[in-house]
C-alpha cells in the first residue's frame, strides 16, 4: 500500500518542525548533563585519548568526543573560544539526531502496518518527544548511542526479513560503533544476539546459515571493540585490571520493604556517586506509581530533604522523563523556579498515558505473538514479530535501568533517556496496539478514534511548546533584557 501525498507532506512537515526545534536548542545551548565537552578538550590540547584519571567522563569510550574533536580540527577552531568549542560539539549531535530522525521515520514507513495516520502519530511521537530533543542539543555521547543502536536495529530488522551479507556487515558495524559510542549499548547486541540464535532453533532448514551467522557476530562485535582504540578497553585493562572502568558502589543494596539507611549526599568525583533518594527500598522504588504527586509538582527538584514522593519511584521517573524536557530540571540554565511551566508539563503527563499505555499493551501483544509462534513452530508468526527483536531489546534496555538504579539507588540513574537507545521499539510497539485497537472502535463508535487522535495531537503540541519553551529560556537566559 502506498502512502498518499498528503501523508507524505505531513511527515515531511514534522520533520522539519523537529529539526527547527532542534537546532534552535543547539544554536542556544552550551550546557550538559555532564562534562563531555572536558573529554573533547582534553584531546584537543593533548592529541591522544584520556584515561579515567583524566577526568570524571573519561570513563567513557571516546566515539563521540574523538568526532566532536576532528570536527572542531577540521574547521580549524581547535583555539577558538569554549563556547564555539561547544556549538561544534552540539551541531555533531545535531545532524545525528537529525539522522536518527530520519531512520525512524523510513523504519516507520517499512513497517506493515496499514494505518498511515497511525503512522504518522508514530513519527511524530518520536520526532517530537522532548526529551529526545533535548539530548540531541547537549554535547554529550547520549546522542552518538542512540543514533548508531536505532542503525543496528534498523539493520538487524532489515535482516530479519532477508538475510544478505551486506545488511549483516552493517549490523555487526553499528552495533560495534554504538558501544564504542557508551558501553550501555551491550544491550543491543545481547539483543540482536539472541535473536540470531533463535532463528537457528526456529528456522532449521537453514541451520548451518544461521549458526554461522550467529557465531560470526558472537566473534566480531566483542574483538572489534575490543581492537577499537576508542573503546580503550585494551588500555583500561591494563591501568586498571578492567576493560570498562566501574565507579564503585558507595551505598548498601536497597532492601525489599524497609528504609534502606547509607544513602547520603555526597561529593561527586570519579571514585564516588550522588547518593540521594533515589531507591529507598524495592517496594517504595520499584511497586508505585505516584502519578498524583507528579501532577502536584510536575518537576524534579533534586534534594535530600522534602523532595516530591515521585522521586523515589523508578516507573513515576521514568515516565516523566521520557516526556518532558523540563522534568529533570537540569542543568542549570534549564532549570525552572515556582510553577513555572506546571501547566505544561501537567497537560504533557496526563496525555502521555495513552501513548504509553499502548506502548506497554503493544509489548504484551508482542510477546504473547512471538511465544505462540514458538510453541506452535509457526515460522510465519515468529516472522512477523522479527523473531521478538522488539520486545527483547525494549525489555533489555528497561532493565538495565533498573538495575543500574538498584544497584546506585539515586535518582539521577533514574534516567529515561538511557532507554532511549531502544528508540525503534517505542513506535513498533505503539503501532502493534494501535492498529488493531483503532480497527475495534471504528468499527463501533467512529467518534472514539476522533477522541483519541484529538488527544495524541494535543499531546504534540505540548511536546513542541515544552522544546520550544526550553528554547526561550536559554536564550533569555544568556541574553536577558
Amino acid at each position: 500500500m502506498v502512502m498518499s501525498r498528503k501523508y507524505k507532506i505531513l511527515f515531511l512537515i514534522v520533520f522539519l518542525v523537529s529539526l527547527l526545534l532542534r537546532l534552535g536548542l543547539t544554536l542556544v545551548n552550551r550546557q550538559a548533563n555532564d562534562s563531555h565537552m572536558q573529554v573533547v578538550t582534553l584531546i584537543l590540547q593533548t592529541n591522544k585519548l584520556p584515561l579515567w584519571k583524566d577526568c570524571g567522563e573519561c570513563i567513557q569510550p571516546k566515539l563521540y568526543h574523538y568526532t566532536a574533536a576532528m570536527a572542531i580540527e577540521g574547521l580549524g577552531l581547535a583555539q577558538a573560544n569554549i563556547s564555539t568549542l561547544w556549538l561544534v560539539g552540539q551541531l555533531v549531535n545535531f545532524f545525528a539526531g537529525m539522522i536518527t530522525v530520519l531512520i525512524a521515520w523510513i523504519f516507520i514507513i517499512k513497517l506493515p502496518f496499514k494505518n498511515d495516520l497511525l503512522k504518522l502519530l508514530a513519527f511524530a511521537l518520536t520526532a517530537l518527544n522532548p526529551a529526545l530533543i533535548g539530548i540531541n542539543g547537549q554535547a554529550t555521547n547520549d546522542t552518538f548511542v542512540i543514533l548508531f543502536s536505532t542503525l543496528a536495529l534498523y539493520f538487524a530488522y532489515l535482516f530479519c526479513q532477508k538475510q544478505k551479507i551486506g545488511t549483516f556487515v552493517l549490523v555487526v558495524l553499528f552495533t560495534e560503533l554504538a558501544i564504542v559510542s557508551k558501553p550501555q549499548a551491550w544491550v543491543t547486541a545481547i539483543a540482536i544476539f539472541l535473536i540470531l540464535i533463535l532463528r537457528v532453533f526456529l528456522n532449521k532448514i537453514q541451520l548451518r546459515q544461521g549458526l554461522l551467522f550467529s557465531a560470526a557476530f558472537l566473534f566480531l562485535v566483542p574483538v572489534l571493540t575490543i581492537l577499537n582504540p576508542l573503546s580503550q578497553y585494551i588500555v583500561n585493562y591494563q591501568t586498571y585490571k578492567m576493560p570498562i572502568p566501574l565507579t564503585p558502589r558507595r551505598v548498601p543494596l536497597p532492601y525489599l520493604a524497609a528504609y534502606t539507611p547509607g544513602c547520603e549526599p555526597q561529593k561527586i568525583n570519579p571514585l564516588n556517586v550522588y547518593c540521594r533518594p533515589g531507591i529507598l527500598s524495592v517496594k517504595s522504588g520499584f511497586f508505585t506509581f505516584d502519578y498524583i504527586s507528579l501532577l502536584e509538582h510536575p518537576r524534579n527538584e533534586g534534594i535530600s530533604e522534602g523532595y516530591p514522593a515521585f522521586q523515589t519511584s523508578f516507573w513515576t521517573f521514568m515516565y516523566a522523563g521520557a516526556h518532558s524536557i523540563h522534568f529533570l530540571n537540569f542543568p542549570d540554565a534549564w532549570r525552572t523556579t515556582g510553577t513555572e511551566g506546571f501547566t505544561i508539563a501537567r497537560g504533557i503527563f496526563i496525555l502521555a498515558l495513552l501513548p504509553t499505555l499502548l506502548i506497554l499493551v503493544g509489548l504484551a501483544i508482542e510477546v504473547y505473538l512471538f511465544l505462540k509462534g514458538v510453541l506452535r513452530h509457526d515460522l510465519a508468526l515468529t516472522q512477523a514479530t522479527s523473531q521478538g527483536l522488539f520486545a527483547c531489546t525494549f525489555i533489555g534496555y528497561i532493565l538495565f535501568v533498573a538495575i543500574y538504579t538498584f544497584v546506585y539507588r539515586d535518582f539521577s540513574f533514574m534516567k529515561a533517556i538511557f532507554a532511549f537507545p531502544a528508540l525503534l521499539t517505542f513506535p513498533y510497539l505503539f503501532l502493534r496496539a494501535a492498529e488493531p485497537i483503532y480497527t475495534f472502535l471504528s468499527k463501533r463508535n467512529r467518534w472514539s478514534t476522533y477522541i483519541l487522535d484529538a488527544s495524541m495531537v494535543a499531546l504534540l503540541l505540548f511536546y513542541v511548546l515544552d522544546a520550544g519553551s526550553m528554547v526561550a529560556q536559554i536564550y533569555l537566559h544568556k541574553y536577558p533584557f
